[in-house]
């Protein structure tokens, strides 16, 4: 696919699709979802829902990317999770290319009804490895890193994401 058939945002959303996938090949991990909402009852699009089991039980986790070139704001976050509560997902996750406000990373640390998390992320370390995913363009690698925040993913501190809702927050 070409830049024009397939924009740098979607590329930026497929990335994160294989990272997830990466971390845990037993959840099911599909891009461009639509939900209808429990609440709404409207249809909700969702970048990124990942289901598996996690300690016994079926955990839903909804992804949201955001490709920007400002760094996501309280009201990007708010959005979230307000989508979040009314498609019943039970954990989301925010990545943002461009980073967050602080007001923003207070919000996402203060949501534990339901949990989520903000990362900045440009282009994930597993996508580089695999040298094949949709998020392994050039230009991706020649941008600036996210400016604020990094979360270390690790397998462990996602299991325990998943699982209790907990995360390290961590300033770089």
């Amino acid at each position: 696919m070409t830049s024009t058939s397939n924009p740098l945002w979607q590329r930026y959303e497929l990335s994160v699709r294989e990272m997830l996938k990466a971390l845990d090949p037993s959840a099911k991990v599909v891009h461009d979802e639509h939900v209808v909402g429990r609440l709404s009852g409207a249809q909700r699009q969702i970048d990124v829902l990942a289901t598996g089991k996690v300690v016994g039980l079926e955990i839903t986790v909804a992804v949201e990317c955001k490709r920007h070139r400002r760094p996501s704001s309280i009201e990007v976050v708010d959005q979230f999770i307000g989508k979040i509560l009314d498609i019943g997902a039970d954990r989301g996750i925010l990545y943002s290319y461009s980073g967050f406000s602080s007001n923003a990373v207070s919000r996402a640390i203060g949501s534990s009804n339901p949990s989520i998390m903000v990362i900045a992320l440009d282009t994930p370390e597993i996508v580089k490895h695999l040298n094949r995913a949709p998020g392994f363009p050039a230009d991706l690698l020649a941008q600036d890193r996210a400016p604020q925040w990094v979360e270390e993913m690790n397998e462990d501190a996602f299991r325990r994401f998943l699982a209790d809702g907990e995360w390290s927050k961590v300033w770089s």
